[in-house]
């Protein structure tokens, strides 16, 4: 293997508006930086792929290529996976999901940009023993599963799910990172294969030769990562299981609802345990059944029982009754209260950011994760207008004294004052718009967008020609993209970039001809 210390880019590398200032971690597959973005004035993450298998940096420091003429086949599957995945995740926004704000094929590879947050993973906490409540760890499990309910919509897996991957916001929101289906894609290549898989929370099929990931794959890695918060264990292994089950022994894994507690309810037991069953078929096929069990507690009568509910029952063959006093009710909101307010009352060793970390001292669930507030993050134009001072008139009085002319925003007081302001707006929208054009970001991320700053000046000046121009400037970059990817045969590409597009300005005559010649297809 290729000298991991001698490949990675040294701070201060610059990669376009993105300043490489340290290392986060190195896999055999790619290489995650700490970087500051120049053009928003915040830090981010930068993942780059490199295989150090079957990739070198080139001769310039810059270029990833691959090793020998052999490699150059692994190289580029690799480098194919990674892309499609990063594009991917770029098109997918959600509260619970890492912020995935532009992909770049430069220097002979591809480069991940993420937003930097800071906090600490599920994993530091389980380590510390931390006792999680009910209602700490029911946020965690129906935060994570409203994240993949939104990338199983786009045919995509995580494959990779484990308390390490799991991170914990300063705000409380949990955040689902760490991608690995175009890592496990390229190590399946190699022989690093069932190292690259997690122990514990990788399932059965994914040890197979032909593995058939899909969503129930991700399931089974959040029970055993739930299961992980309740017993402090790392789960027993899925392949161990299944060769015991085979030669008719018990399940060496405990069911967590065979056995009655008074922490947490018989439904999130129940959903740990279905989404645990060894085989693929008999876990939960959506996260939407899951959803459905856990909000069973609460609107389901004592006699009364969801399909779902019914379901994971028939499978796990258990069914405890749990009887919840008052008062656990009671102590388990306090007991949680008070539990949101230390996690991070104390700085443990693994807090993520390094010294950019910040310790939250609010309590860690306290915001209304419901509601997703989305403010325009545009930075105050600092440049100064200068005083036009008034000449004396050689003609004037001389007893009349000259007044020193008013600032250009001011200087026509016939103008209303809501116009003046508007003038501003539309200016300063105008320049984030331009900058956010120039760094890529067309109509992602959400919070910064050529595509949003334009619409807020046509908001205001729906005649603007300078906005009206600029739509059309996105359109035209995609139509670009579109050509790019259907010389490459990335049909699914193509769709997104035209639907993309399509956002900007749908009548378009060239994107009406793109999806016509898509029809025909």
């Amino acid at each position: 293997m290729t000298n991991i210390h001698d490949q990675i880019l040294p701070a201060g590398t610059q990669i376009g508006v993105y300043e490489i200032k340290g290392t986060v971690k190195v896999s055999p597959f790619d290489i995650t930086y700490r970087a500051w973005n120049h053009h928003l004035k915040e830090p981010v993450r930068i993942q780059e792929y490199f295989p150090h298998d079957f990739a070198v940096r080139a001769s310039d420091g810059l270029r990833v290529e691959p090793k020998s003429p052999e490699d150059k086949e692994n190289f580029n599957y690799g480098l194919k996976a990674f892309l499609d995945q990063a594009e991917m995740l770029t098109l997918i926004e959600h509260p619970n999901l890492v912020v995935a704000e532009n992909s770049l094929p430069f220097n002979g590879t591809v480069y991940l940009i993420m937003s930097a947050r800071d906090g600490m993973l599920l994993s530091k906490l389980i380590q510390s023993g931390t006792a999680f409540a009910e209602t700490e760890l029911k946020f965690i499990l129906v935060s994570i599963l409203n994240a993949l309910q939104k990338i199983h919509a786009h045919k995509m897996v995580h494959g990779g799910i484990q308390p390490a991957a799991i991170f914990l916001g300063k705000d409380g929101e949990p955040l689902l990172t760490d991608f690995a289906a175009a890592r496990l894609a390229i190590a399946a290549r190699t022989v690093q294969f069932a190292d690259e898989l997690a122990a514990g929370y990788a399932s059965a099929e994914q040890y197979e030769p032909i593995n058939v990931s899909g969503p129930a794959t991700d399931f089974y890695a959040l029970g055993a990562t739930m299961s992980a918060c309740i017993t402090h264990h790392q789960p027993i292994a899925a392949q161990s299981r299944v060769t015991a089950l085979s030669q008719g022994e018990p399940d060496p894994m405990d069911s967590l609802s065979a056995a009655a507690s008074a922490t947490y309810s018989v439904e999130l037991l129940q959903a740990i345990d279905w989404m645990l069953q060894p085989e693929y078929n008999r876990r939960p096929q959506s996260a939407g059944d899951i959803l459905t069990l856990l909000k069973s507690e609460q609107t389901s009568g004592p006699s009364e029982s969801s399909p779902a509910k019914q379901a994971a029952t028939a499978v796990i063959n258990s069914n405890p009754i749990i009887k919840n006093a008052l008062w656990i009710g009671v102590m388990t909101g306090i007991v949680a209260l008070v539990t949101f307010g230390l996690w991070f009352d104390k700085k443990p060793a693994g807090i993520v950011d390094d010294k950019q970390s910040t310790v939250a001292t609010q309590p860690l669930f306290q915001r209304n994760p419901g509601k997703i507030t989305v403010t325009p993050e545009i930075k105050e134009d600092q440049s100064t207008t200068p005083l036009i001072v008034a000449q004396s008139n050689p003609e004037s009085d001389s007893n009349k004294i000259s007044e020193p002319a008013k600032p250009p925003e001011l200087a026509d007081e016939a103008k209303p004052l809501e116009t003046k302001i508007d003038e501003i707006l539309i200016r300063k929208y105008l320049i984030a718009a331009e900058k956010a054009y120039k760094a890529g970001y067309f109509t992602t991320p959400s919070r910064d967008n050529a595509y949003k700053y334009y619409q807020m000046v046509l908001a205001t000046e729906p005649n603007n020609a300078e906005a009206r121009a600029g739509l059309q400037k996105i359109v035209g970059r995609y139509v670009q993209f579109i050509e790019k990817a259907k010389i490459e045969g990335k049909l699914n590409m193509v769709r997104l970039y035209l639907q993309r597009a399509e956002l900007v300005l749908p009548d378009d005559p060239k994107l009406q001809n793109i999806r016509k010649e898509l029809a025909a297809q």
